[in-house]
């Protein structure tokens, strides 16, 4: 294993130990057993690295960014949990074991530790604070937008949507972990919020992808959630087109998933997300390799971890993309 990879993975340990003291600290036995559950056990969600490795990106010290890792951990729980309760989607999920009251309940407390993380920690500088605020309130804003929109206009403006959400929380993870590190200026923090950003689109892509073609429980379709599959289908000519904008627009996604998917499955829209999903890998991996990392003032020798993180979000895509073609090909998947 790469040595500089393996110094920082020695940190996860001490995340696991502050998340953990600070879910203790609270005296909420609960709350305390789902953090565990859901945060620390069996191990700690990749997103939680990223502020470490941005730290180093930027020739800083990523031991300084431990606070920002929990405060992120918290964070990204609260985010799921409040999601959850909105869309109950999830067959898994606190809502479904708690109830939404409830959940809601520990998505609040967990908001309000990662804040509690955040300021038990003085020496961080001001902007980790700003970007943790700043960032926060453009995640509920997506969210809110989310619940509001109805069915996007476009992809376009869906696109829209998946930067403010989970393009968003990635780039709170990796801006908050760049000023933590104590080398950064404004433009390689800027540039590793943008490099989380495309991270988090691409991880939307692939939960959209799994979401109408792979879900866990009722899924995307079932839900009546109009997401980039089903937006791709209404935006290419194809002979269901009709057929398919008359079940989405009469609200009738819920009682036809079966039907959507087969229509979706009549042309290449797993084939467009993958590729959509490997071209945000693309424009992450730019941002943290020559010459752009130059021009941005990141040290793109210190990027590997980064280049790592992008790289395994993609692992297998390819290879299942492939065997599914050939299912389909041979008439085993409808």
């Amino acid at each position: 294993m790469n040595s500089k990879r393996s110094a920082l993975l020695a940190l996860l340990p001490a995340i696991r130990m502050e998340i953990t003291r600070i879910a203790r600290a609270t005296g909420w036995g609960d709350f305390e057993h789902q953090v565990e559950r859901h945060l620390t056990l069996p191990r700690l969600p990749p997103h939680v690295f990223l502020p470490l490795a941005c730290a180093r990106a930027t020739g800083g010290d990523p031991r300084a960014a431990i606070p920002v890792a929990v405060a992120c951990g918290y964070l990204m729980l609260a985010l799921r949990w409040f999601d959850d309760a909105q869309d109950r989607d999830r067959r898994q999920s606190l809502c479904g074991e708690i109830g939404a009251a409830r959940a809601t309940n520990m998505a609040a407390a967990a908001l309000t530790l990662a804040w509690q993380a955040l300021g038990e920690d003085r020496s961080q500088v001001p902007a980790v604070r700003e970007s943790f605020g700043r960032h926060t309130v453009a995640l509920a804003r997506g969210q809110d937008r989310d619940l509001i929109s109805g069915v996007p206009d476009s992809i376009e403006e869906y696109w829209t949507l998946m930067r403010e959400k989970t393009g968003a929380a990635l780039a709170l993870a990796c801006e908050m972990g760049a000023w933590a590190g104590g080398s950064c200026d404004d433009a390689g923090a800027a540039a590793l919020a943008r490099f989380g950003e495309h991270a988090g689109v691409l991880i939307q892509i692939l939960d959209d992808l799994d979401g109408t073609f792979l879900p866990d429980g009722m899924g995307d379709l079932r839900a009546g959630k109009v997401t980039l599959p089903v937006l791709y289908g209404l935006a290419i000519e194809h002979e269901a087109l009709d057929e398919l904008a008359d079940i989405v627009y009469s609200g009738g996604l819920r009682m036809s998933a079966d039907r959507v998917r087969e229509i979706l499955d009549c042309f290449d829209t797993r084939e467009f997300l993958v590729w959509a999903a490997f071209e945000e890998r693309r424009q992450a991996l730019a941002l943290v390799t020559p010459p752009q990392s130059t021009e941005s003032g990141i040290d793109a020798a210190h990027c590997g971890e980064l280049r790592a993180y992008v790289d395994g979000l993609m692992v297998g895509w390819e290879a299942l993309l492939a065997d599914e073609k050939r299912k389909r090909s041979e008439g085993q998947v409808a």
